[in-house]
């Protein structure tokens, strides 16, 4: 079976719908830039719904069942950045490092022998010959064959092409020359963790060159985001939230201060309805990550809190 027919249906949609969908693949993907923190902007790309569709179709039908490695912590079912951070609550000593232009790094040519591989010992109903290729392609990929940011499809991709990477910085630190050394990725954020003093200098330098060898995916590191941390005496930081030495894994100091603040300031009547969503996803959030500090600011702000959760924003 071809694949568009396979699409059509299981989607229960005339095979024209696709065929026209693809005609306009690229031509109808919607740009804008968002301003990031660290200065700049990024551009986001949003598909139109038709190509959502068939991504949408590929991932259920196609990437969820290709392999991704255990340290693979982002765009996971059931997995959180508080999973991620709780992998590490054991050790003292971090090293946090990013991959630059992440998404982009990933092309086609990197996933098209994945791909062909997981066809071959799986065997779907659908043939993957040119015509299945191309439309993954042209779906999926977009300026230069490159995973697109805003795409549905590109996380999961980006972890089935990390896999190997994974794979490698695990076979790394599996001797325990640096200790017990935990390796987590959650999309392009590196940590890995060990409770030998010293030991992240010498796993950065195997780690930067393994990503010098590295030549599928072409990733490269943002060295202005490399960290090295400890959390003795003290705390580290892992994907955003905060270890304690105690093993506590809690939310930065300034990030409970500002949820405080406009939970202060919607009492006060002085939040719009943008941000009075933005307060509500906080604590959501804090209600999941943080559940000690979220019955701690319940307590004072019961009303306020009721009031968001129950009000159509």
């Amino acid at each position: 079976m071809r694949i568009k027919e396979a699409i059509a249906d299981d989607l229960s949609i005339p095979e024209g719908l696709i065929n026209e969908a693809l005609s306009v693949a690229h031509a109808h993907v919607k740009k804008f830039r968002v301003r990031k923190k660290s200065g700049g902007d990024r551009e986001i790309y949003h598909p139109s719904k038709k190509l959502k569709t068939i991504q949408y179709w590929l991932m259920y039908s196609v990437f969820n069942r290709m392999s991704v490695h255990d340290a693979s912590m982002a765009y996971r079912e059931g997995i959180s950045i508080l999973h991620n951070a709780n992998k590490h609550r054991s050790n003292r000593f971090f090293l946090k490092m990013d991959l630059e232009n992440f998404f982009p790094s990933i092309s086609f040519s990197d996933f098209s022998p994945i791909l062909k591989e997981w066809h071959d010992a799986v065997r779907p109903e659908w043939v993957l010959n040119a015509e299945a290729e191309k439309l993954i392609r042209s779906v999926c990929f977009y300026k230069d064959d490159r995973l697109a940011i805003g795409y549905p499809s590109s996380p999961v991709i980006s972890n089935i092409v990390m896999r190997e990477f994974d794979s490698k910085v695990t076979a790394l630190i599996a001797d325990e020359r640096y200790g017990k050394v935990i390796y987590t990725r959650y999309a392009d954020d590196l940590v890995l963790s060990t409770n030998k003093k010293g030991a992240c200098k010498e796993i950065y330098k195997e780690i930067i060159a393994l990503i010098k060898e590295t030549k599928s995916p072409d990733v490269r590191v943002n060295h202005s985001k490399t960290r090295f941390g400890s959390s003795t005496g003290g705390t580290a930081s892992v994907t955003g939230l905060k270890r304690c030495t105690s093993g506590h894994i809690t939310i930065h100091k300034k990030q409970k201060d500002h949820i405080r603040l406009l939970l202060s300031l919607y009492r006060k009547g002085l939040l719009d309805p943008e941000e009075e969503a933005s307060l509500l996803g906080h604590l959501s959030y804090c209600h999941y990550v943080v559940p000690d500090f979220y019955t701690k600011i319940s307590k004072k702000y019961f009303k306020e809190i009721y009031d968001l959760r129950t009000k159509d924003l």
